[in-house]
Order: structure tokens, then sequence, then C-alpha cells
């Protein structure tokens, strides 16, 4: 197993957390506002998920730290531990994660702590949105400038709201025992919702594709990050089919008991696909070196190396 693959399986639960927390938060937010069935009864249909998410976000992100410190360093992870102070302090990847970790715990709290549903739901969706942004920031987008990383940022920002409307969607209605009339006012604001996301994720992901192959063919299909894209593509795809089904059969006729067991049904199906192998995907995507303008630093924006110090090995910081 590669250095990259091994980073992507450690990365790959913490964006799910992230992506899932934010996205299904933020529908909550958008979709409380019902009459028939208000901000803090779809809450609770979600506290359990969003507690088991925070605490894997806060269990794994040291892990991600370590992991970066130890491919910076070229050593093993228990060998790593004694580079982390150096790693914090000297490197770009080491001062985002001064940001990024104690977060994590206030986000752990506030999914756990009690708290009026409205706050906490608010608090959950800002602080994952943060993370998010720091993970931006930690992503090869950092060597091709603010507008790079902005858009990497909106990016997981639309899989967020997707993922998150549909898996809130599918939860809500199967654990929340909501009226009838919610289910249909909240599917149709997730097909409008879904619609808006895959523009911004095909723009967004075209730009990114751009910083990572340029327009290259070769790169595309000879390139480990080329070949990771376009089974990405080929998945996304395959997503689209099921999602433009929902839309334009079975959400105009959600009224039908019949279509709406069947939409709630492939919502799942297509929530699940796309926590599992999309995002899985973009994790292997974002941890493979880009074929096309690499510039200082490979993997999570590790702005450092080894040198060779007879007496002491240490993290360097890349020179232009």
């Amino acid at each position: 197993m590669t250095a990259d693959v091994e980073r992507a399986l450690l990365v790959w639960p913490l964006v799910v957390s992230l992506v899932t927390i934010f996205g299904t938060a933020s529908f909550v937010l958008f979709s409380g506002e019902e009459e028939v069935f208000d901000l803090r009864a779809a809450a609770a249909s979600l506290l359990t998920l969003w507690r088991i998410l925070a605490a894997v976000i806060f269990l794994v992100s040291p892990l991600v730290l370590l992991n970066v410190t130890a491919d910076m360093a070229g050593v093993s992870w228990t060998n790593a531990v004694g580079f982390v102070p150096e790693a914090v302090t000297e490197t770009h990847a080491g001062r985002v994660f001064e940001w990024f970790l104690p977060i994590t715990l206030v986000i752990l709290l506030s999914a756990c702590i009690s708290l009026p549903e409205s706050i906490r739901t608010t608090m959950l969706s800002l602080l994952a949105a943060v993370l998010l942004l720091l993970q931006a920031l930690l992503s090869h987008a950092i060597d091709k400038g603010t507008l790079a990383v902005a858009v990497y940022f909106l990016h997981e920002v639309a899989v967020g709201l997707w993922i998150g409307a549909l898996l809130a969607l599918w939860m809500v209605a199967r654990r929340g025992s909501p009226p009838d009339l919610w289910v249909v006012h909240a599917a149709r604001r997730v097909s409008k919702l879904a619609f808006w996301s895959v523009i911004a994720l095909v723009a967004t992901g075209m730009y990114t594709a751009y910083n990572g192959l340029g327009f290259d063919l070769y790169h595309l299909l000879f390139s480990a990050y080329g070949r990771t894209l376009i089974a990405k593509v080929i998945v996304f795809a395959g997503v689209l089919a099921i999602g433009a089904y929902n839309r334009y059969w079975l959400a105009p006729n959600v009224g039908d008991p019949a279509a709406r067991d069947t939409l709630l049904r492939n919502v799942q199906v297509e929530s699940i696909i796309l926590l599992f192998a999309v995002v899985g995907l973009a994790s292997l995507l974002a941890n493979t070196p880009p074929a096309h303008g690499m510039s200082d630093h490979v993997g999570h924006a590790m702005m450092a190396m080894v040198t060779a110090d007879p007496s002491r090995r240490r993290l360097r910081k890349f020179e232009p």
C-alpha cells in the first residue's frame, strides 16, 4: 500500500465526518422554519449521528497530524512523536493544525453538552465550515494561491450541502417520524439544493482538475492523479443519474406514498455512494501529487523535508 493510499484512508473518515456534520446541520437550519416540523425535532433525529461524527473528528485529527509529521520526517509514527512540536511551529501544515485541533474539541463539546438545539445546530454548521476551510489550506490548492484555496473550499461546501441534504432528509424521515407534509416540502428543497450543488461541484471540480492536470491528455490517462480523477468522475456520473431520476421523476410526485418511499430509498443509496465512493476517491485525489504544476509540497501542504544532519535529524522548510 502506497503512502498516498494510507494517508487517504486516514483522512477519509475525517472528511466524511466534516462534510456530513456541516451538510446535515446546514440543512436542518435551512428547513427548520417549517411549522409542521420545527428545528428542534429535526435536530433531535440527528443528534446521535452528530455526536459520533464529532468524536471521529476529535480522535482522527491528531492521527492525521502525526501522519503528516511522519511523512515530513521520513520516520515511523512512533518516532514521529518527537518531531510534532517542531512540525507545529515550523511548517505550514503544523500551523494550520494549531487552529484545527482546538476547534475539534469545541465541535465535540457542542455536540455532546446540553444546548438549545438552535444554538447547537448553528455552532456545528459554522465550526464544521471552519474546519473545511482549514482542510482546504492543507490541500494541494495552497500551491496555486488564494483563488485555488477558495475554489477548493467551495467544492467542499457544495459536496457537504448535497450529502447533508440527502442524509438529513432520509434520517429525519425515517427516525424523526415527521408529518408527510414536511417530507414533501423537504424533498423539494433537497432537489433544488442538490441541483445547485452539482453545478457548483462541476465548476469547481473543473478548475481544480485544470490546476492538477492542465490540458495534457497524457497526464489525465497515465498519471495516478489523472486515473483517480477518471474513477471519481465515473462514480459521480452514476450518482448524477440517480439524482436526475429523483429530481425529474420522483420529486414532482412526492405527495404520492409510493413515490415518496421510492424517493427515500434512492436518497439513501445516493448518500451512501457519495460518502463511501465519491468522498473516498476525493480523499485519495487530494493526497495524490498533481501531475501538472507541482510546486513546493506533496500531500497535505507538507512544506517541509528532512535534511541529513549527522548530529540530529530535523525538519526544514522547502526553499523556493
